[in-house]
Protein backbone atom coordinates (compact mmCIF):
# COMPACT_ATOMS: atom_id res chain seq x y z
CA UNK A 1 0.00 0.00 0.00
CA UNK A 2 1.18 3.56 -1.07
CA UNK A 3 0.59 6.32 1.17
CA UNK A 4 -0.88 9.04 -1.26
CA UNK A 5 -0.59 12.94 0.03
CA UNK A 6 -2.21 15.83 -2.12
CA UNK A 7 -0.16 19.06 -1.45
CA UNK A 8 -1.44 21.46 -4.15
CA UNK A 9 0.72 24.07 -2.16
CA UNK A 10 3.26 22.14 -3.54
CA UNK A 11 2.61 21.09 -6.93
CA UNK A 12 0.58 23.40 -8.00
CA UNK A 13 2.57 26.08 -6.75
CA UNK A 14 1.61 28.60 -9.60
CA UNK A 15 -2.20 28.33 -8.59
CA UNK A 16 -1.21 30.02 -5.15
CA UNK A 17 1.49 32.65 -6.02
CA UNK A 18 -1.16 36.03 -6.23
CA UNK A 19 1.76 37.46 -7.93
CA UNK A 20 1.46 34.91 -10.72
CA UNK A 21 -1.84 34.99 -11.17
CA UNK A 22 -2.38 38.69 -11.06
CA UNK A 23 0.33 39.83 -13.80
CA UNK A 24 0.98 36.48 -16.03
CA UNK A 25 -1.89 33.72 -15.24
CA UNK A 26 -5.02 36.50 -15.64
CA UNK A 27 -3.47 39.38 -17.38
CA UNK A 28 -3.81 39.60 -21.11
CA UNK A 29 -1.23 41.92 -21.77
CA UNK A 30 1.47 39.78 -20.56
CA UNK A 31 0.26 37.18 -23.85
CA UNK A 32 0.81 39.91 -26.32
CA UNK A 33 4.51 38.32 -27.77
CA UNK A 34 1.80 34.86 -28.34
CA UNK A 35 -1.29 37.38 -29.48
CA UNK A 36 1.36 39.41 -31.99
CA UNK A 37 2.30 36.38 -33.90
CA UNK A 38 -0.88 35.28 -33.88
CA UNK A 39 -1.75 38.08 -36.14
CA UNK A 40 1.66 37.41 -37.83
CA UNK A 41 2.77 36.88 -41.43
CA UNK A 42 3.70 33.03 -40.47
CA UNK A 43 0.33 32.43 -39.05
CA UNK A 44 -1.48 34.41 -41.87
CA UNK A 45 0.01 31.84 -44.38
CA UNK A 46 -0.73 29.37 -42.51
CA UNK A 47 -4.30 29.99 -42.28
CA UNK A 48 -4.65 31.23 -45.97
CA UNK A 49 -3.33 27.35 -46.34
CA UNK A 50 -6.44 25.67 -44.25
CA UNK A 51 -8.95 28.28 -45.13
CA UNK A 52 -7.90 26.85 -48.99
CA UNK A 53 -7.75 23.36 -48.30
CA UNK A 54 -11.41 23.92 -46.20
CA UNK A 55 -12.90 25.73 -49.40
CA UNK A 56 -13.81 28.68 -46.48
CA UNK A 57 -13.35 32.33 -46.56
CA UNK A 58 -10.15 32.67 -44.67
CA UNK A 59 -12.30 35.36 -42.56
CA UNK A 60 -13.95 32.55 -41.09
CA UNK A 61 -10.96 31.20 -39.48
CA UNK A 62 -8.14 32.23 -36.80
CA UNK A 63 -4.96 31.09 -35.23
CA UNK A 64 -7.33 29.95 -32.18
CA UNK A 65 -9.69 27.58 -34.78
CA UNK A 66 -6.58 26.61 -37.08
CA UNK A 67 -4.50 25.20 -33.63
CA UNK A 68 -7.51 23.17 -32.05
CA UNK A 69 -7.46 21.56 -35.41
CA UNK A 70 -3.46 21.09 -35.31
CA UNK A 71 -3.85 19.50 -31.52
CA UNK A 72 -6.72 16.97 -32.58
CA UNK A 73 -3.90 15.79 -35.24
CA UNK A 74 -1.51 15.58 -32.77
CA UNK A 75 -3.28 13.81 -29.88
CA UNK A 76 -4.31 11.41 -32.05
CA UNK A 77 -1.59 10.74 -33.29
CA UNK A 78 0.08 10.35 -29.74
CA UNK A 79 -2.38 8.66 -27.77
CA UNK A 80 -3.80 6.34 -30.75
CA UNK A 81 -1.36 5.95 -33.69
CA UNK A 82 -3.67 7.42 -35.37
CA UNK A 83 -3.09 10.00 -38.42
CA UNK A 84 -6.42 12.03 -38.19
CA UNK A 85 -7.70 13.54 -41.06
CA UNK A 86 -6.89 16.97 -39.63
CA UNK A 87 -2.71 16.30 -40.25
CA UNK A 88 -3.76 16.40 -44.20
CA UNK A 89 -4.24 20.27 -43.65
CA UNK A 90 -0.74 20.48 -42.69
CA UNK A 91 2.69 20.85 -44.15
CA UNK A 92 5.75 20.24 -41.83
CA UNK A 93 6.54 23.67 -42.36
CA UNK A 94 3.03 24.52 -41.52
CA UNK A 95 3.55 22.25 -37.91
CA UNK A 96 6.60 24.43 -37.09
CA UNK A 97 4.90 27.76 -37.40
CA UNK A 98 2.33 25.97 -34.90
CA UNK A 99 5.02 24.56 -32.72
CA UNK A 100 6.32 28.12 -32.25
CA UNK A 101 3.23 29.78 -31.47
CA UNK A 102 2.70 26.92 -28.36
CA UNK A 103 6.13 27.52 -27.28
CA UNK A 104 5.94 31.44 -27.41
CA UNK A 105 2.89 30.58 -24.89
CA UNK A 106 5.15 28.39 -22.55
CA UNK A 107 8.10 30.50 -22.74
CA UNK A 108 6.25 33.72 -21.81
CA UNK A 109 3.40 31.70 -19.17
CA UNK A 110 5.59 29.00 -17.50
CA UNK A 111 9.07 29.78 -18.84
CA UNK A 112 11.86 32.63 -19.42
CA UNK A 113 9.40 35.12 -20.06
CA UNK A 114 8.61 36.76 -16.77
CA UNK A 115 10.80 36.32 -13.55
CA UNK A 116 7.86 35.18 -11.60
CA UNK A 117 7.19 32.29 -13.57
CA UNK A 118 10.32 30.25 -12.38
CA UNK A 119 10.61 32.12 -8.80
CA UNK A 120 7.30 30.62 -8.25
CA UNK A 121 9.10 27.50 -8.30
CA UNK A 122 11.37 27.57 -5.86
CA UNK A 123 9.09 26.32 -3.03
CA UNK A 124 9.38 22.83 -4.88
CA UNK A 125 13.04 23.39 -5.79
CA UNK A 126 14.01 23.57 -2.09
CA UNK A 127 11.83 21.05 -0.92
CA UNK A 128 13.70 18.42 -3.35
CA UNK A 129 16.76 19.61 -2.01
CA UNK A 130 15.57 18.78 1.85
CA UNK A 131 14.68 15.43 1.01
CA UNK A 132 18.39 15.01 -0.63
CA UNK A 133 19.93 16.62 2.44
CA UNK A 134 17.49 13.90 5.03
CA UNK A 135 19.20 11.27 2.69
CA UNK A 136 22.76 12.58 3.09
CA UNK A 137 22.66 13.29 6.54
CA UNK A 138 20.81 9.70 7.73
CA UNK A 139 23.81 8.36 5.25
CA UNK A 140 26.57 9.84 7.19
CA UNK A 141 24.82 8.60 10.60
CA UNK A 142 24.46 4.95 9.74
CA UNK A 143 20.99 5.16 9.89
CA UNK A 144 18.38 3.24 6.86
CA UNK A 145 17.29 6.03 4.56
CA UNK A 146 14.07 6.88 5.38
CA UNK A 147 12.13 7.60 2.73
CA UNK A 148 14.93 5.80 -0.65
CA UNK A 149 12.42 6.39 -3.04
CA UNK A 150 9.82 9.87 -3.23
CA UNK A 151 7.54 10.42 -5.76
CA UNK A 152 5.91 13.71 -6.81
CA UNK A 153 2.92 14.01 -9.24
CA UNK A 154 2.13 17.39 -11.03
CA UNK A 155 1.56 18.66 -14.65
CA UNK A 156 3.66 20.19 -17.16
CA UNK A 157 3.08 23.72 -15.64
CA UNK A 158 4.64 22.45 -12.55
CA UNK A 159 8.02 21.62 -14.13
CA UNK A 160 8.18 24.06 -17.30
CA UNK A 161 9.20 26.94 -14.34
CA UNK A 162 11.03 24.45 -12.52
CA UNK A 163 13.44 23.46 -15.39
CA UNK A 164 13.88 27.18 -16.23
CA UNK A 165 14.56 28.06 -11.96
CA UNK A 166 17.82 25.55 -12.88
CA UNK A 167 18.73 27.55 -15.64
CA UNK A 168 18.29 24.45 -18.55
CA UNK A 169 17.08 25.39 -22.14
CA UNK A 170 17.16 29.25 -21.89
CA UNK A 171 18.15 31.21 -25.70
CA UNK A 172 20.63 33.61 -25.49
CA UNK A 173 17.39 35.77 -27.39
CA UNK A 174 14.27 35.75 -26.14
CA UNK A 175 11.37 33.81 -28.24
CA UNK A 176 9.62 36.88 -29.48
CA UNK A 177 6.70 37.55 -32.35
CA UNK A 178 8.79 39.08 -34.63
CA UNK A 179 11.50 36.53 -34.67
CA UNK A 180 10.78 33.20 -35.84
CA UNK A 181 13.19 32.53 -38.58
CA UNK A 182 16.22 33.06 -35.74
CA UNK A 183 14.91 30.83 -33.19
CA UNK A 184 14.62 27.81 -35.94
CA UNK A 185 17.36 26.05 -33.51
CA UNK A 186 15.79 27.30 -30.77
CA UNK A 187 16.63 25.64 -27.42
CA UNK A 188 13.07 26.25 -25.84
CA UNK A 189 10.62 23.33 -27.21
CA UNK A 190 8.14 22.50 -24.49
CA UNK A 191 7.11 19.54 -26.81
CA UNK A 192 10.60 18.25 -25.82
CA UNK A 193 11.02 19.16 -22.34
CA UNK A 194 7.58 18.64 -20.89
CA UNK A 195 5.71 16.03 -23.41
CA UNK A 196 3.38 13.51 -22.38
CA UNK A 197 4.21 11.86 -18.96
CA UNK A 198 7.76 14.47 -18.80
CA UNK A 199 9.97 13.83 -15.69
CA UNK A 200 12.58 14.77 -13.99
CA UNK A 201 15.03 12.34 -11.53
CA UNK A 202 17.51 13.61 -8.95
CA UNK A 203 19.62 10.23 -8.11
CA UNK A 204 21.56 10.71 -5.13
CA UNK A 205 24.90 8.11 -4.92
CA UNK A 206 26.90 7.66 -1.60
CA UNK A 207 30.23 6.78 -3.23
CA UNK A 208 32.37 5.05 0.05
CA UNK A 209 35.77 4.90 -2.00
CA UNK A 210 35.58 8.48 -2.84
CA UNK A 211 38.96 10.50 -2.28
CA UNK A 212 37.64 13.08 -0.47
CA UNK A 213 34.53 13.81 2.21
CA UNK A 214 32.74 16.49 -0.52
CA UNK A 215 33.40 13.90 -3.39
CA UNK A 216 31.22 11.35 -0.92
CA UNK A 217 27.48 12.26 -2.31
CA UNK A 218 27.31 12.54 -5.87
CA UNK A 219 24.09 13.86 -7.94
CA UNK A 220 22.65 12.94 -11.33
CA UNK A 221 19.58 13.99 -13.18
CA UNK A 222 17.39 12.44 -15.70
CA UNK A 223 14.85 14.32 -17.83
CA UNK A 224 12.14 12.02 -19.73
CA UNK A 225 14.64 9.17 -18.88
CA UNK A 226 17.76 10.73 -20.47
CA UNK A 227 20.33 11.90 -18.27
CA UNK A 228 20.46 15.73 -18.39
CA UNK A 229 24.24 17.57 -18.08
CA UNK A 230 24.60 19.84 -15.45
CA UNK A 231 24.01 23.58 -16.30
CA UNK A 232 27.34 24.42 -14.79
CA UNK A 233 29.45 21.65 -15.73
CA UNK A 234 28.06 20.12 -18.74
CA UNK A 235 28.93 17.19 -16.83
CA UNK A 236 26.31 14.03 -16.25
CA UNK A 237 27.37 13.60 -12.77
CA UNK A 238 28.12 16.44 -10.41
CA UNK A 239 29.20 16.22 -6.33
CA UNK A 240 26.29 16.88 -4.07
CA UNK A 241 28.15 19.52 -2.69
CA UNK A 242 29.36 21.80 -5.89
CA UNK A 243 25.62 21.39 -6.57
CA UNK A 244 24.37 22.70 -3.59
CA UNK A 245 26.72 25.67 -4.15
CA UNK A 246 25.72 26.47 -7.68
CA UNK A 247 22.52 26.87 -7.14
CA UNK A 248 23.05 28.43 -3.17
CA UNK A 249 21.38 31.44 -4.36
CA UNK A 250 17.77 30.09 -4.69
CA UNK A 251 18.16 27.71 -2.20
CA UNK A 252 18.69 30.52 0.62
CA UNK A 253 17.51 33.68 -0.76
CA UNK A 254 14.10 32.41 -2.92
CA UNK A 255 11.02 33.04 -0.26
CA UNK A 256 8.03 31.83 -1.83
CA UNK A 257 5.69 34.17 -0.23
CA UNK A 258 7.40 37.44 -0.31
CA UNK A 259 8.69 36.28 -4.18
CA UNK A 260 4.57 36.07 -5.01
CA UNK A 261 3.36 39.09 -3.36
CA UNK A 262 1.44 41.87 -4.66
CA UNK A 263 3.31 44.92 -5.13
CA UNK A 264 1.26 47.63 -2.61
CA UNK A 265 1.72 50.33 -5.11
CA UNK A 266 -0.33 51.20 -7.93
CA UNK A 267 2.11 49.91 -11.21
CA UNK A 268 1.07 48.50 -13.88
CA UNK A 269 1.37 44.75 -14.57
CA UNK A 270 4.07 45.22 -17.29
CA UNK A 271 6.49 47.60 -14.94
CA UNK A 272 6.16 44.92 -12.10
CA UNK A 273 7.16 42.30 -14.44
Amino acid sequence: EVEVEVNDSLMRFFDHCAKFVALVEENDAAMCQVNAFKEGPEMKKVLEKVASALCLPVEELNADLVQVAFLTCSYELAIKNVTSPWCSLFSEEDAKVLEYLNDLKQYWKRGYGYDINSRSSCVLFQDIFQHLDRAVQESKSSKPISSPLIVQVGHAETLQPLLSLMGYFKDAEPLLATNYARQAQRKFRSGRMVPYAANLVFVLYHCERANASREEYRVQLLLNEQLLPFHHSNETSCTYTDLKEHYKDILENCHFKEECELPKVNVTAVDEL
